[in-house]
């Protein structure tokens, strides 16, 4: 079988492919999320972050530190979501699946019950 083709048609054909791979990974470029991966990235004076960044945005599970404690958990989109934990100088709040529990040092434990706080015996959580 002999293939025989012109050098316009061949330069035409090279055209129209080059310029959809042009557009390819044009599109890649945009639409793939910036990432990154940080590592005591400073917010700003009072506050570091350490995980993962999409768009300058804290994604997926990292480490919040500040002046008043250090938050461990999930975030999305830059915001606190899912389970977490917050560790301040005097208390721990919790988050675990849908339950909101606050441990104060001196041995208060407070779960958030619908929309109340309720204190409950140290030994139950």
């Amino acid at each position: 079988m002999k293939f025989d083709m012109d050098y316009k048609k061949f330069m035409e054909y090279f055209a129209k492919f080059s310029l959809g791979l042009m557009i390819v990974a044009g599109m890649y470029i945009l639409i793939k999320p910036a990432t990154k991966k940080v590592t005591s990235y400073k917010v700003n004076e009072d506050m570091t972050y350490t995980g993962k960044l999409v768009h300058g945005k804290f994604e997926g599970n990292g480490v919040l530190a500040t002046k008043d404690g250090l938050y461990k958990g999930d975030f999305s989109n830059g915001r606190f979501v899912n389970d977490g934990i917050f560790i301040g100088k005097d208390y721990y709040y919790i988050k675990k699946d849908d339950t909101v529990t606050i441990k104060y040092n001196n041995g208060r434990v407070f779960v958030k019950e619908k929309d109340k706080w309720k204190e409950v015996d140290s030994d139950e959580n």
